[in-house]
């Protein structure tokens, strides 16, 4: 695609989370300004932290919000699975992907609040393309544009619109009508205070308490410590509010050190089923594209799930400034992501295994 006419591209993006708005700004970063429409009301992530590894965090330097990023990441260079009673068992970080690792420049992942990050990536944005109270209802694909239709009536058109409206993305029904899967596993998440984890967390670390195919995780974000309890349960409901009492019987075998720390959360806390989607085999027609988890939503066991919407977002803006055809923009894009983001779906799925060192 020549440079006047990627300039001149009207782009839509379907959802305002972190696959959403990271697309818009490197968009924005091969002069394509892109709208995003996302349904909620106000801005936010649900969630505590997340790791952002280096392939991330150069993007976010090439954006320029390398030094923005950096004034709320905070660094882990290591990554330690004990036992549920607090014996050292490896430092795993070596043994993991490429991607989990310091890179070879010494630069080593870094935690972040979801939230956080989100401010991150709007930063840049001008708030005359983000549209809230946009839920998405159809699309109508013709040779020329994508007429895209909102529940609030609103009508737009669109050189390429983007899915990046998450796992239970409806558009992703054009490519396949697979459903979410549940692993099997649930996640308990929050952020605690520094001082109340003192003892059992690490100020510029990641450490996994294991058991079984209980794990209870800690890794330092701005303001506090990442705190999360992941175990295995029958129940599928996507999301229930469980009790201290309850929460207590997931860890009983733990160190009573871990256990205290149960005393610092607010009750009741959300208890979320883990579920995730299965690799399709294409995401692309002309002009519409999925990406992030309406492509590929995956098991959090890698920290991969942001990571790989955030290289989607490279990936198809390269993709839409290079090459002659939005068509071919989206081929080129797909090709080069699907079979990455297949792979770390595979893995991710291994969940009982992800830490067996």
């Amino acid at each position: 695609m020549e440079q006047t006419q990627s300039k001149s591209l009207n782009v839509v993006i379907i959802g305002g989370g972190i696959g959403g708005f990271a697309t818009a700004v490197a968009l924005q970063n091969k002069d394509i300004q892109a709208h995003v429409y996302e349904q909620a009301k106000a801005l936010g992530e649900i969630g505590a932290g997340i790791i952002m590894h280096p392939p991330t965090q150069y993007l976010f330097k090439e954006w320029g919000l390398g030094e923005v990023f950096n004034e709320r990441g905070i660094p882990n260079k290591t990554i330690e699975v004990y036992t549920a009673q607090g014996e050292f068992v490896t430092n795993v970080t070596d043994d993991m992907l490429s991607s989990l690792k310091k890179d070879q420049a010494g630069l080593p992942p870094a935690s972040i609040h979801r939230a956080h990050l989100l401010d991150v990536l709007i930063s840049p944005i001008d708030p005359e393309y983000i549209h809230l109270d946009h839920k998405f209802e159809s699309l109508v694909e013709t040779a020329d544009y994508v007429e895209v239709t909102f529940e609030n009536g609103a009508v737009v058109q669109a050189d390429v619109v983007i899915a990046a409206n998450g796992i239970h993305s409806n558009i992703r029904k054009l490519f396949s009508n697979d459903e979410p899967l549940y692993s099997g596993n649930h996640s308990v998440r929050t952020i605690l205070s520094r001082e109340v984890t003192k003892e059992t967390a690490k100020e510029e670390g990641t450490v996994i308490y294991k058991e079984g195919a209980k794990m209870l995780l800690m890794q330092p974000v701005a303001g506090g410590m990442h705190f999360d309890i992941l175990y295995p349960s029958e129940d599928t409901t996507w999301v229930n509010y469980i009790t201290k009492e309850e929460l207590l019987t997931k860890i009983t075998s733990y160190d009573e050190k871990l256990v205290k720390l149960l005393d610092a959360i607010e009750y009741p806390i959300a208890d979320r089923a883990l579920y995730h989607r299965q690799p399709i085999l294409r995401w692309s027609t002309k002009r519409i594209t999925l990406l992030g988890d309406a492509a590929h939503s995956m098991l959090p066991t890698l920290g991969q799930g942001a990571n790989s919407a955030i290289a989607d977002a490279d990936a198809i803006a390269r993709a839409l400034s290079e090459c002659a055809t939005v068509e071919e923009a989206l081929q080129q894009y797909e090709n080069e992501r699907r079979p990455v983001t297949t792979a770390i779906q595979n893995e991710s799925q291994q969940f009982d295994k992800a830490f067996d060192k």
